[in-house]
Formats: C-alpha cells, structure tokens, sequence
C-alpha cells in the first residue's frame, strides 16, 4: 500500500492529497472535515482521480490528521522556493565556493552559467538570475 501523499504548491491556494485508502462512499469527506473541524461545506473537496483538497490554512492538521488515523507515514512533498544567484557568484572562481555570500550558498558559484530567468542587472553583485527550486520531500510519521 502507497503512502498518502500531501503535496504544498507554491502557487496553490489549495493543498493537495493523494491515496488515501477507500473506506466507503463519503467517508473522505468525513474523515477529512473531522480533521479540520470543518463548519461549512466546500473547505474539503473530491477534484476527482483520487485527488482532495483543502485550504492551504488546514495543511498542518491534515497532515498530522492522516498520519494519525492512518497510523501510517505521510510523504509530503512541497514545490516553490526560489533559487537565486548573483552574477558576480557565478563568474568567481570555483576553488572560492565556501567563501560565497550570494544567497545560492556557493551551489551555483563559478559555474560560469546564470540560473534560467535574468530578472535584474542593476544589483550591486550585477544580474540576478533565478529558477524554481527543487521540490522538498519528507516523511510524517504517527
């Protein structure tokens, strides 16, 4: 049996859920809103394929919530994040990495190579390039 799998979207105003086991017709929703302590209908909804979801403010309860009446870990997996890199980082020599103060932590430096979009050129470590993080995955357990 597959773990049931949150998923936190950066640009989600929603929370994802994935595989919770069947338990009878309706019972989702239930399970779900006593989670959440639901007062009105709409804050849990059946998107349909085995997809729910919730507002993003019941993320932290419905995670806890899983593991506990599961009595089963939980995989999280949450998108967003932006890497960023300055120009003077990635144009410095790479045996200085550890000496990096750009907010890539050295990842990127001297890599000779901007990250995929340039969105300024005007700061004081010159362009600033960016992308989209790595999404992060971690383990609830009950």
């Amino acid at each position: 049996m597959g773990d049931v799998t949150v998923t936190i979207r950066s640009n989600g105003k929603r929370t994802e859920i994935r595989n919770m086991p069947y338990e009878g017709n309706g019972r989702g929703y239930a399970i779900l809103d006593d989670m959440i302590d639901a007062s009105r209908r709409g804050q849990v909804k059946y998107e349909g394929r085995g997809l729910w979801t919730v507002a993003r403010t019941h993320t932290n309860a419905v995670i806890l919530g899983l593991a506990a009446h599961y009595r089963r870990r939980v995989k999280v997996i949450q998108y967003g994040g932006v890497e960023k890199c300055v120009e003077a980082c990635w144009k410095g020599r790479p045996d200085t990495a550890w000496t990096c103060q750009c907010v890539c932590a050295g990842r990127n430096h001297g890599s000779g190579v901007p990250y995929k979009l340039t969105v300024d050129s005007n700061g004081p470590g010159g362009s600033l390039s960016v992308q989209a993080g790595e999404p992060h995955e971690f383990y609830v357990y009950p």
